[in-house]
């Protein structure tokens, strides 16, 4: 009885995918054939991949690729596999599997133009969603699963080339250490001298309403002409705590908790934060809980740093890397810097639609690996910069906070192999969206 699922497809360059699928298939039941599974180099395989098309195989799945589309061992499957449709009098015998975006329709080859495809060029998952509800349909026979064998085929076929290498490594994380802290938290009892419905954002430097006070590292003298009232203000009231008492948890009494007190200069820095990057040129993008900044198209050179490209093209759009900060006081203190992609339709102003954000940045991002968001960080850390090491947040006329433009690094004894890379685009800050045409199917 014919039971086999037969994967056609272009080897090497589409073999993850079919690795997947092949997995995927197996645990569910069905009996799988695919090169990946089978062959080894050396020696003619055709009379066997014929005779298993010919005599065993009930569905023939077509890897529909660039690389697959003209190649001479698919399309020789695939006339066998003709012949064995009209044999069995199945319309659906043969099954494209498209899962690349650059194959135009225009572009398939003609044998296949004429079937009904399965679009996996969105959502693997979803494609597969897709093949086992038509498998499901057509009956097509499956085992009780062999969940042993399954994760035998896991460890031959998918880590055969992914084990650790004995090579020591470096991993930059996101965390950039604060080099540098004011010696003192102030708690300013302004009492009465500050206007009820008054906003502390509006001050020159961070500062926060706490009972009757305005806490900040800034000195009282700070803030004299958006408060005027404080100009009679005797600075012998103001309170002062020792930032690393507080920070080491030593700090306490009954006016305000040292976890309180931890709070508001975590509070007080991150305000340090958003106010000091946006005294540099940068724009702002308020988020729910946190604020984004991005560079606008002209600002840099040829929209770079050191060669990393901070704006680019993308069709009719202009994307923009961008990055968010929050402080972060154990295990390490440091900020955490977030990488973002913001477009623009000018270079200028940010594209209102959020789905048309989402959208985009989904496109986008699928461009990048790491080292492209870890360069890009660093490259965007590095325009903050205010000396060789350090990027200045300005808390006072006389005090400030120093970050490291340098990451905190880890190292490991071993290393990995990294994917094959040769088809990634050049860094010149033009990517292509993913083409939408569909195949010709019928199958919605």
């Amino acid at each position: 009885m014919r039971q086999t699922i037969f994967i056609s497809h272009a080897a090497p360059e589409d073999n993850e995918f079919t690795r997947w699928l092949s997995l995927q298939l197996i645990g569910l039941g069905y009996s799988v054939w695919s090169d990946v599974l089978k062959l080894k180099g050396g020696e003619d395989w055709w009379p066997q991949i014929e005779n298993e098309i010919r005599e065993n195989t009930i569905k023939l799945l077509i890897v529909l690729s660039s690389d697959s589309n003209n190649r001479e061992g698919v399309l020789k499957e695939l006339a066998v596999g003709q012949k064995v449709k009209k044999q069995l009098n199945d319309s659906q015998f043969i099954i494209p599997l498209h899962i690349d975006s650059s194959l135009s329709y225009d572009d398939v080859n003609i044998e296949l133009n004429r079937l009904n495809s399965i679009n996996f060029k969105k959502s693997w998952a979803d494609g597969l969603q897709r093949v086992v509800e038509l498998f499901e349909d057509q009956s097509v026979p499956k085992s009780e699963i062999d969940y042993n064998r399954v994760n035998e085929l896991w460890q031959t076929i998918s880590l055969h080339d992914k084990h650790p290498v004995e090579k020591e490594e470096v991993y930059f994380s996101n965390w950039f250490p604060i080099l540098k802290l004011p010696k003192k938290l102030n708690f300013h009892r302004f009492n009465y001298a500050i206007p009820r419905g008054f906003d502390v954002r509006t001050l020159p430097f961070p500062a926060i309403k706490y009972k009757n006070c305005l806490v900040s590292f800034a000195w009282c003298y700070d803030f004299m002409e958006e408060l005027p009232k404080t100009v009679t203000y005797n600075q012998a009231d103001t309170e002062q705590v020792d930032t690393e008492e507080i920070l080491s948890g030593d700090y306490g009494n009954r006016f305000i908790s040292n976890s309180e007190s931890k709070r508001l200069i975590i509070q007080l820095l991150n305000k340090g934060f958003d106010k000091s990057v946006l005294g540099k040129e940068v724009a702002k993008y308020d988020m729910s809980n946190k604020t984004s900044f991005w560079i606008k198209k002209g600002v840099l050179e040829k929209d770079k740093i050191d060669r990393i490209q901070l704006v680019g093209k993308q069709k009719d759009k202009n994307w923009h890397f961008g990055i968010s900060g929050n402080v972060k006081m154990f295990p390490e203190r440091c900020f955490v810097i977030n990488s973002h992609i913001w477009f623009t339709s000018d270079g200028q102003e940010l594209i209102q639609e959020a789905s048309k954000q989402h959208s985009a940045r989904r496109k986008q991002g699928k461009n990048w690996w790491n080292n492209d968001w870890r360069n890009k960080t660093l490259a965007f850390m590095k325009y903050l910069r205010d000396d060789d090491e350090s990027f200045h947040l300005i808390l006072g006329s006389e005090e400030r906070a120093e970050v490291s433009i340098t990451p905190i690094m880890f190292e490991s004894p071993v290393s990995y192999i990294d994917p094959n890379k040769a088809n990634l685009p050049e860094e010149d800050g033009t990517y292509e969206e993913e083409d939408e045409i569909e195949l010709n199917n019928n199958e919605e």
